[in-house]
């Protein structure tokens, strides 16, 4: 069943988002516990040509991290074939990164993330604030899932990011 599901998410488009102002690390678990989204399901059609590229920094944002962004893109793919992702703290235990594609210097923005993120070199999938993490998290929080915490389960094609599941007790 949830193959089937998982089928039709893929084939058309549909993304599901779970909302909850009453979400407790219960219903937290048993969410994420039955997702189980697989990076195995969004294989990667990507490769990489080998060559070094220089990444294009059109943004003052992008320039910002110029440093970062050139060390990284001298590297090997760690995503989607021929992708590489930075991550870097930029505060108050918030997370960001970028996406450079290998084969022609094009740097993305990321999404802001909490807890982490996590991702294959031979998948499409980037999950957004690690659910494992999250969980473990909980502890630090009074009762309620803060209303920053949000987890994502998110497809990149076409250079652009596609939300599959969210799950944001506070509908953002």
């Amino acid at each position: 069943m949830k193959k089937i599901i998982m089928l039709l998410v893929m084939v058309l488009g549909l993304s599901v988002n779970i909302f909850s102002n009453d979400i407790n690390y219960e219903i937290l678990s048993i969410i994420i516990k039955n997702i189980n989204l697989d990076f195995s399901f969004f294989p990667t059609k990507n490769n990489w040509n080998r060559n070094v590229c220089i990444p294009i920094l059109d943004t003052r944002y992008k320039k910002k991290y110029q440093t970062i962004i050139t060390n990284a893109s001298k590297q090997e793919p760690n995503f989607d074939g021929k992708y590489r992702i930075i991550e870097f703290g930029y505060g108050s235990g918030a997370q960001m990164f970028f996406i450079i594609d290998l084969n022609n210097g094009n740097v993305y923005e990321g999404i802001s993330s909490t807890h982490g993120i996590k991702y294959r070199v031979n998948s499409s999938l980037i999950i957004i604030n690690d659910p494992d993490t999250v969980l473990e998290n909980w502890q630090y929080w009074d009762e309620d899932m803060p209303n920053w915490v949000f987890i994502a389960y998110v497809l990149w094609e076409n250079n652009n990011y596609k939300k599959i599941v969210t799950i944001n007790p506070f509908n953002e």
